[in-house]
């Protein structure tokens, strides 16, 4: 068919397919008797996550369904549940207590903790003292203390361990009764500098001898902390790259991975696991442009078609964890260590056949600088063309966290309906190494732009776009990002906001502890630098901004308040550009139900298929 322009064409992977096939999985962890527990996010299920548990070919469910686990620590959450011999212990969403239960039946879950004004993440097991290790988040009167904490798993008791740090994570216990953790101070944020601290747990099972090992000397962004044995694994960003580093009595800090790649993304998360001890290996992921490898004792154990893995976890034979690929959704797999045939254990239907996937291209663009991305081209079995097709530029949030050459539900559907996908990697992104990284220090709303339009002009050049019908989409800062591009550059059809920030100032002085100054990284003191925040403040630039605008945001926001947004709008209105708005009232920051999923997605095409009829 070639009657039907691009950006119009019909697919048989529908909105509903697109979202649906988005279940991941996520906090895989194995028992010492080989069982596999993993916890599970069902967007048809209202974005509820439960844990489940693999054994003999058999997956089991075993959250109860008035339950979901999920911490709300930082707002952005993470690992949320360990195991404690036969039970296991998992933060409930609701109220952000702890509770108890079996490890390998459904049953009703016993509730541990009755601290209404706390949040708990990072449970670790103390087996010596039945208790848990813990990262507690105390809310009172507006002022919120992290601290690190033992919980009686008998009484709920909550003692506090250490405290005095803005933050922690990564608490790990050895079988001596070491301790070690993570902790940092405003205005750092985990990925720019923070402290590795060990410390001896008395027999009271309180802490004594704590020392910081490593992190005073300079910025340093250490992260992922695992004892194996005497030893103390820790990633490290000291060689420039997220690298494996470990230290034992008597031995200085040593880099047993040493390669120009970074083994994790930004922890916006707290519990990743990017690699792991077992036994006598050594398993980790090496993050590239071109996709990650699985190591396993320094060989290669990558799987054909994969080029994402992360939580890793790993039994006597296996290695298990979450992989994805250009066609594959997110799946886990087990790989035996001694590099045997993978097998798959969940997860990775996909919802159309391979060759309908639009495969990424992987990008570099600019010459005196470079930056990254994937292009999708636009793909659909049913149509031929031979004309350059519109483009959607994608903006991930973060702005230090990434994406990755892998199958998207949510890109496909746009590239089955004729339209190019740039999923961009502008500076600051994650994966590509710290002084990457860091390019982005004070130039937030200035280094992506300019990434943003060498990138087009680039796609442009070769042919490949349309330079009438480009778009732009962003959420949480890759909004702020895409409004600025809107602003600043004038090469836009249109473009989308999803709970984009619209006012930093604002968003400083309103948004959660774990951001609070990250703006002062970003873009500077926002006290001595209030004529920069003003001059890059989207609300502010709206006399600029030419072409039409939706925006989706979510009324329970705390990161990006609903009247930013709302002011916005206004500002838009004001001057006569065209502007669609949804106000989801059941959404926070970020959007889990399947039905609202459904209707940005709708919304968006349509939005952006009326520009190109009006064209």
């Amino acid at each position: 068919m070639t009657d039907i322009k691009p950006g119009f064409w019909k697919s048989s992977l529908s909105e509903e397919q697109a979202i649906s096939a988005s279940t991941d999985y996520s906090q895989l962890e194995c028992s010492g008797d080989g069982v596999l527990c993993w916890v599970e996010q069902r967007p048809d299920q209202q974005g509820r996550n439960i844990i489940c548990c693999y054994l003999n070919g058999e997956i089991t469910e075993l959250t109860s369904e008035e339950f979901s686990v999920q911490s709300k620590v930082h707002e952005y959450g993470g690992r949320s549940w360990c195991l404690c011999g036969n039970s296991l212990v998992f933060v409930n969403a609701k109220d952000q207590q702890l509770y108890v239960q079996s490890a390998h039946s459904k049953e009703q879950p016993l509730k541990i903790t009755e601290t209404p004004d706390s949040r708990f993440i990072e449970p670790v097991w103390d087996a010596q003292r039945r208790r848990l290790i813990a990262i507690e988040e105390f809310h009172a009167d507006e002022i919120v203390v992290n601290r690190l904490v033992a919980v009686d798993i008998e009484s709920g008791l909550v003692t506090v361990l250490h405290q005095g740090n803005d933050f922690y994570a990564y608490p790990d216990i050895s079988d001596e009764d070491d301790l070690a953790f993570v902790s940092w101070m405003h205005p750092e944020q985990p990925w720019t500098s923070t402290q590795l601290n060990i410390a001896r747990l008395d027999e009271a099972g309180l802490i004594k001898d704590h020392k910081v090992i490593a992190g005073e000397g300079g910025p340093e962004s250490i992260s992922q902390t695992c004892f194996n044995g005497k030893k103390l694994g820790f990633i490290s960003d000291r060689s420039g790259w997220w690298n494996i580093f470990s230290i034992s009595p008597m031995t200085e800090i040593k880099n047993i991975q040493k390669a120009e790649s970074d083994v994790m993304p930004a922890p916006w998360q707290s519990g990743l696991k990017s690699y792991v001890y077992s036994g006598e290996y050594l398993i980790w992921v090496e993050q590239h442009h071109e996709g990650a490898q699985l190591f396993c004792n320094g060989k290669n154990l990558t799987p054909q078609g994969y080029t994402q893995f992360r939580s890793i976890a790993a039994s006597e034979e296996n290695i298990y964890c979450v992989a994805a690929g250009p066609a594959r959704l997110p799946q886990i797999i087990a790989i035996p260590k001694d590099g045997g045939n993978h097998r798959i254990i969940a997860g990775g239907k996909a919802p159309m056949p391979v060759e309908e996937c639009a495969q990424p291209v992987a990008m570099q663009f600019g010459e005196s600088y470079s930056s990254y991305g994937y292009l999708y081209p636009a793909t659909n079995t049913r149509y031929e063309f031979n004309q350059p097709s519109p483009l959607v530029v994608f903006l991930h949030g973060g702005p230090t966290a990434c994406t990755y050459p892998i199958l998207n539900p949510k890109i496909q559907y746009w590239t089955q309906r004729g339209f190019s996908v740039l999923d961009l990697n502008y500076r600051g992104s994650s994966c590509y190494g710290r002084s990457y990284r860091m390019q982005l220090q004070g130039r937030w709303g200035e280094v992506e732009i300019e990434d943003i339009e060498v990138s087009i002009n680039q796609l442009i050049s070769d042919g490949l776009v349309d330079p009438d019908s480009i778009f732009i989409r962003g959420n949480s800062s890759g909004g702020y990002s895409a409004l600025n591009a809107m602003s600043d550059l004038d090469c836009f059809a249109g473009g989308a906001s999803l709970y984009g920030v619209t006012d930093p100032l604002k968003l400083t002085a309103a948004t959660h502890k774990f951001e609070s100054r990250y703006l002062d990284w970003l873009i500077g003191d926002p006290e001595r630098e209030v004529q920069k925040y003003s001059e890059l403040a989207p609300v502010n630039k709206a006399d600029q901004i030419d072409c039409p605008v939706i925006f989706f945001q979510g009324e329970q926001d705390r990161v990006v308040v609903p009247d930013q947004t709302r002011l916005m709008i206004q500002q838009l209105q004001n001057k006569g550009v065209k502007t669609q708005s949804v106000f989801f009232p059941d959404e926070a920051h970020g959007f889990r139900k399947r039905d609202n999923q459904i209707k940005v997605l709708c919304d968006e095409l349509g939005f952006y298929q009326e520009i190109l009829s009006e064209a």
